[in-house]
């Protein structure tokens, strides 16, 4: 069955919170977040349209990146949250509580 087209595109518009509140639980590379976007519903998200994100989020200051050396296979950029990032978070839930 297909998903209803405005659910999933407000799933998309969503994208950057849902990524601040799966990096408030806990720091994660970019291929793990695929993933986990499947996961939640969040389904056709490619690493093209992921990582610029990523990007601009770190550039806003509301997510930090680092390299995570593995004993085994590449490195890893791994993300996550900043003090602003929460901040940020915390704003959008409240606003969004106006509407649910």
């Amino acid at each position: 069955m297909e998903q209803n087209k405005l659910l999933q595109q407000i799933k998309r518009s969503m994208l950057p919170a849902v990524l601040l509140s799966q990096l408030a639980e806990e720091p994660v590379h970019g291929y793990s977040m695929l993933n986990k976007l499947e996961e939640l519903g969040v389904s056709g998200v490619k690493s093209g349209t992921l990582y610029p994100l990523l990007r601009s989020m770190e550039e806003s200051g509301d997510i930090i990146s680092d390299w995570q050396i593995a004993d085994r296979g590449p490195a890893r950029k791994i993300f996550k949250i900043t003090d602003q990032g929460h901040q940020t978070l915390t704003s959008l839930n409240s606003w969004l509580r106006q509407f649910t």
